[in-house]
Formats: structure tokens, sequence, C-alpha cells
């Protein structure tokens, strides 16, 4: 398979002709949304910046991330908060999903993210460990869900040290205060 090239594209930068493409790489990802991205290309809080890989023309993967500061009990802390991650389903396999979280990690650094922030299914908590992520014990989220209603959400939560050790992370359950990306 070969190599894919990647590109950071910033939200305010995209055509409506990019979201086509976007929607229609995030339907394939994630086909039990689909409808969703039919209509745009984001499910929840809308990403500020995508990572995307390509191979040739064609997009393969992509992360979305927003910064946002996140408040931790008496703490408040700045991240890189992530969301819509995926491979294509053609596509998986051939270590693409191991280099776009590489991608994120390099875009967090040169932003001057301390910490990239995450909330998944248990499932692919070992993905992400494999990239550097760190699962937070005990973690819970309060956030507002797609219908504008609070939400403590207590599944996982992965913390990524980028400028900032792990040990920084302060304690306390994290407030979004927002839409998870």
């Amino acid at each position: 398979m070969a190599e894919a090239t990647w590109r950071l594209h910033w939200e305010a930068d995209l055509a409506a002709d990019d979201h086509v493409w976007l929607g229609a790489l995030l339907a394939k990802i994630y086909p039990d949304h689909a409808a969703t991205f039919r209509e745009r290309s984001y499910s929840g809080a809308r990403p500020e910046g995508r990572i995307v890989g390509y191979a040739g023309d064609s997009p393969i993967a992509h992360l979305g991330f927003l910064r946002r500061t996140l408040r931790t009990g008496e703490a408040s802390v700045l991240v890189g908060d992530v969301g819509l991650v995926g491979v294509d389903p053609d596509h998986r396999g051939g270590g693409h999903g191991r280099r776009l979280l590489a991608e994120a990690t390099a875009t967090f650094d040169r932003l001057a993210l301390p910490f990239g922030f995450l909330t998944c299914r248990p499932a692919v908590v070992p993905f992400y460990e494999r990239g550097g992520w760190h699962r937070v014990a005990g973690q819970v989220t309060r956030m507002i869900d797609n219908a504008g209603r609070p939400e403590t959400y207590t599944g996982p939560a992965l913390v990524l040290p980028v400028r900032s050790p792990i040990h920084a992370w302060p304690a306390g359950p994290v407030v979004r205060d927002g839409l998870e990306v």
C-alpha cells in the first residue's frame, strides 16, 4: 500500500465542495451516522482544524480537533479536543491510523498545546494507547449532547501529553462546556 500524504485543513479555509467529500469520507467511517454526514461534515462541535490523509487525491483518514479550555476540578487546561477520528474501511490495516495520530501529535506540538483530549468507545482505547494517549481512570466528562442537553459521560477519556507530561494533567471531573467534536 502506498504511503499517504497528510494535510492540515483549517475550517474557515474549506469551501462548500470540500465539505461534500469530507462528509462522504465520514459517512464511510461511521456508517451508523451516515445520514448526519450527508447534511454536514461534522457531528457535534464543528472542528477548528482537520488532519486528513490522502491516497493520491482521495481522502482516506480524518481527525478533527478544536482548541478549547476544559475545566478539571479547580483547574483549567488548554487541549486539542479531538473527535471524528477514522480511516476509510477500504484503507485500514496499512498503518494510516497510527500515522494519523502521529500527525495530530505533531500538529498539537506546533500549536503549543499542552495536551490532547478525547472521549471514545472502550473498544478503541488500545488503538489510542498505542498512539501515546493515556486513559484517565475513573474520568467523568460533562458536556452538551447533540440535542443541546447536558450529558455526563463515564466512558473512556484519554489524554495525550504533548507539551506537558501526563502527571501534570489535573485531577477531577472534566467539564467540556460544549459539544464534543
